[in-house]
């Protein structure tokens, strides 16, 4: 994947959490994510007790940006 900031070549890995791996509008922190109880949050990877929760995401070391398609999260 190309970086859309700076047209380089991105690295394709993985974000990993033991927990549910969502994006939360605003910047307050949370103690206990749970996207489902926040209006306006995309959970990213659902959580699995066995394995943890991981997304596919793309990385650009040279802008030091991460991206993460939203489209096929669970595909």
């Amino acid at each position: 994947m190309q970086c859309p900031y700076c047209g380089r070549e991105m690295e394709r890995g993985l974000i990993q959490s033991p927990y549910e791996i969502a994006w939360c509008p605003g910047e307050k922190r949370r103690m206990m994510m749970r996207s489902e109880f926040y209006n306006g949050s995309v959970c990213l990877s659902k959580p699995s007790l066995r394995k943890g929760s991981a997304v596919i995401a793309y990385l650009c070391r040279d802008c030091e940006k991460v991206l993460i398609d939203c489209k096929n999260l669970y595909s």
